[in-house]
């Protein structure tokens, strides 16, 4: 079983406007495809509204949203969906052939997250859009004595399986190593990738590769797959996200990533003549 690391890449915190900072990862600081399907990981601050309404097309825009998150984000998008959410939830929108959306906190909320771009295979960038959002309450914890709490926010792990249905199966883990020595092992099959970044702390990543708060790596596994092993000397919180790759070009412009010129460029005209729909003001 093979599994081949890439290079350890580190984000620094940007002001972006008065409320808000990102530290950003992209799929090209890693090399060819390690990063894939993710396309894009903003790790944020917000507390106050940041963006105004704006388009994604060819995948989906995830929301993960950390424990220590205080008050609520509230989102509305073109397909009439107006959801609000907060400490531990998850919102998924998934973009497909295209939509409109905003996001913002609700009053004097701190929103501590991550922004994830998930990318879609040719085959499925033209799904009608979507979105939804599932609660803290409704995430499967695994916990054991020796101080790993793991929180199961997509996919199956350890026998613990979450009630999302994303397009295509993908696991994402919020991670908290409580005590020095506190480890946890994720199996990664066969042409999937995973990425691990850590939120606060010190991971050792596969015995070898220590990562500190801000820096992530991605690993790649072959046909056969194998295992990421995550442990820690002083205590860490750290999320992994893992997919199946996907082999074909990343065409991006801002919010709008296909495998094609010709593909992104019927999406731009598509947004452009208003086939994305609009987004009703918001009652706050």
């Amino acid at each position: 079983m093979g599994i081949r690391f890439s290079k350890v890449a580190t984000a620094t915190a940007e002001p972006v406007g008065t409320g808000c900072t990102i530290a950003q990862f992209r799929h090209d600081a890693f090399g060819g495809t390690a990063m894939s399907p993710f396309v894009m990981v903003d790790h944020f601050h917000m507390w106050q509204p940041t963006f105004d309404v704006h388009p994604h097309a060819g995948f989906s825009a995830v929301t993960l949203v950390f424990e220590d998150t205080k008050g609520s984000m509230v989102s509305r998008d073109s397909i009439g969906n107006n959801a609000t959410f907060g400490a531990g939830d998850l919102h998924w929108t998934l973009a497909g052939r295209g939509i409109l959306h905003t996001q913002l906190p609700v009053e004097s909320a701190h929103i501590h997250a991550l922004q994830i771009f998930v990318n879609l295979p040719a085959s499925l960038k033209q799904l009608p859009p979507d979105s939804f959002h599932i609660g803290r309450d409704q995430m499967p914890i695994v916990e054991t004595e020796e101080g790993t709490r793991v929180r199961v926010v997509s996919g199956d792990f350890q026998g613990r399986s979450s009630p999302i249905r994303a397009p295509c199966p993908i696991l994402m883990l919020d991670v908290q190593l409580e005590k020095p020595g506190a480890s946890i092992e994720v199996p990664l099959p066969g042409e999937w990738n995973a990425w691990v970044h850590v939120v606060q702390g010190s991971v050792v990543v596969h015995g070898s590769t220590e990562l500190q708060t801000d820096q992530a790596i991605c690993a790649s596994a072959d046909g056969i797959g194998g295992i990421v092993g995550l442990c820690t000397g002083e205590g860490a919180h750290c999320v992994v996200l893992a997919a199946e790759r996907i082999n074909e070009p990343v065409i991006s412009h801002g919010p709008f990533v296909f495998e094609s010129e010709a593909s992104l460029h019927e999406a731009v005209r598509d947004f452009r003549a208003g086939k994305f729909g609009s987004v009703a003001p918001f009652l706050l």
